[in-house]
């Protein structure tokens, strides 16, 4: 008796060689870094001082933001705006939103429950 015959091996299913631009993403073995930025609901609020912007806490650790914050909001046609502010952490704030000072967004026209993309600044 040889040395195969005795023992047994789970059948292996032969490997498909498919190109990496046809691999769905579960397939790539890429390491996955967390997200650097994240739409959000902009909130107008009189309990922000101007200049700033109030994150949730969890949010503000996911980003990776610390002590400032970038806020861009894209506007008609080809138009973007962006708004660094001073980030201040708090727990009464929803994890879908950013509250800043109302009059200051009155300025620089931005309305109410708009969406903004928020990261650190670059």
């Amino acid at each position: 008796m040889s040395q195969g015959e005795g023992e047994k091996k789970p059948e292996e299913k032969p490997k498909l060689l498919i190109p990496s631009f046809l691999r769905p993403d579960a397939y790539v073995k890429e390491e996955k870094k967390g997200a650097r930025e994240r739409r959000l609901r902009v909130r107008r609020s009189n309990d922000v001082e101007e200049g700033k912007a109030m994150l949730n806490p969890q949010v503000a650790s996911e980003l990776g933001i610390t002590n400032r914050v970038e806020l861009v909001l894209v506007g008609g046609g080809s138009r973007e705006r962006r708004y660094v502010m001073n980030a201040v952490v708090n727990d009464r704030v929803p994890k879908g939103e950013v509250w800043c000072n109302a009059e200051e967004m009155r300025r620089y026209g931005i309305a109410d429950n708009s969406i903004a993309t928020v990261r650190a600044p670059r």
